[in-house]
């Protein structure tokens, strides 16, 4: 029975002292994902994204995190032109975000590390086109955020992400694009309404303190 007791205390000592000091720790992680749009976002491709986080731990568990990211994309534009056979365009969609959020990540002794997490933020997003004028506009963003770590060296560490977006923007996007022999245009459009994106993609993390 003793030995049983102290293979029990030393079992928990062992889930704690991976965690240990992580209180007030700060972390910075960069990453690279891509992505795949859904909902009313199901006509953009080729998503790309790179982010930058600052981690601050309020305990052995927990986190505040802060962090900002670069999207780009692409979408198909029907273009019909008078007196021409019909083409296509491929508009850029192009968003930058900045957001605040919490992360959750148990204590276990185990070789990987799974987090959980969600936030809130704002984004500003541009269209660069070829047939048509550039529109930009702004609005709000949620994301939720799972996440697995593998611990290099105490103070760095490598994983991957999944990270779905929700943006209710309440725009649209160009769906054709007709242009008239005198050079005018006229321009038809999805309307968005519930956008979302799911990246996926790994990143690296820095202890700074």
């Amino acid at each position: 029975m003793k030995k049983l007791l102290v293979i029990a205390v030393a079992g928990l000592s062992c889930l704690s002292a991976r965690g240990q000091g992580r209180y007030r720790q700060m972390d910075v992680n960069a990453g690279g994902a891509y992505g795949f749009g859904l909902g009313d976002f199901s006509r953009l491709q080729d998503i790309y994204s790179f982010s930058l986080w600052y981690s601050y731990w309020m305990n052995d568990t927990s986190t505040v995190d802060i962090g900002v990211s670069y999207l780009q994309s692409r979408y198909t534009v029907n273009v019909i032109q008078s007196g021409l056979p019909n083409t296509t365009d491929h508009p850029s969609w192009n968003m930058y975000s900045g957001v605040v959020g919490v992360r959750y990540q148990p204590q276990w002794d185990f070789l990987l590390d799974f987090g959980f997490g969600a936030g809130v933020g704002y984004e500003v997003w541009n269209i660069n086109a070829k047939k048509f004028k550039n529109r930009s506009g702004q609005g709000m963003i949620y994301y939720l955020l799972a996440d697995v770590e593998y611990p290099i060296r105490p103070w760095i560490s490598v994983g991957a992400y999944a990270q779905p977006y929700y943006l209710p923007l309440g725009e649209r996007l160009e769906k054709t694009v007709t242009i008239n022999p005198d050079g005018t245009t006229y321009l038809t459009y999805d309307t968005l309404r519930d956008s979302f994106i799911l990246d996926a993609g790994i990143w690296l993390k820095i202890r700074i303190f």
